[in-house]
């Protein structure tokens, strides 16, 4: 693994591990107003915290095989298999979460977003076989750079539903 490469991923973690803090400084925020935390909330706290943990593990992987001594030509297509079955299962989850939370039919960026983030882990997949390129660390760090774009992204959306204080009853 080069330099630049440990660099890009070391950053993306730290980055991903500030986000999990915001989301959890958020929620708390929430509890201050004496905001009641609903269905939905627990949903995309779950979104929130559970996405940011697991782009920052994910962004250590390579460290880790690199630390064991892993050749590259393992390193890559290792830890694009495990981020892809890992992300491929965060897909299937929330989508079951949001149908059981929020029936109906889902707004044009969701499906965007499902779409897009479908296509980044058929990237990682093909990162896993080769194809169209020799495994590298490029479609890995685009995957997990979406990743951690598409959950800052649904926070942003979804702030408001956190700060807005309850009706005093």
């Amino acid at each position: 693994m080069t330099p630049a490469e440990s660099d890009y991923l070391f950053r993306l973690a730290s980055l991903s591990r500030s986000f999990v803090g915001l989301s959890a400084v958020v929620v708390t925020l929430r509890g201050a107003l004496k905001g009641e935390i609903a269905d939905r909330h627990l949903r995309l706290v779950r979104l929130y915290i559970e996405g940011g943990l697991l782009v920052t593990t994910l962004a250590l992987v390579p460290t880790l095989l690199n630390l064991l001594h892993v050749p590259d030509a393992v390193t890559w297509p290792l830890s694009s298999a495990v981020a892809a079955a890992i992300l491929t299962l965060v897909l299937v989850v929330q989508f079951r979460r949001r149908r059981m939370v929020e029936p109906g039919r889902f707004p044009l960026w969701v499906i965007v977003i499902y779409f897009v983030s479908i296509a980044a882990v058929a990237g990682l997949w093909l990162n896993v076989v080769g194809l169209p390129f020799a495994p590298n660390v490029g479609p890995y760090a685009v995957a997990l750079t979406w990743a951690l774009g598409v959950f800052g992204f649904i926070f942003v959306r979804t702030f408001e539903l956190f700060v807005h204080r309850a009706p005093e009853a």
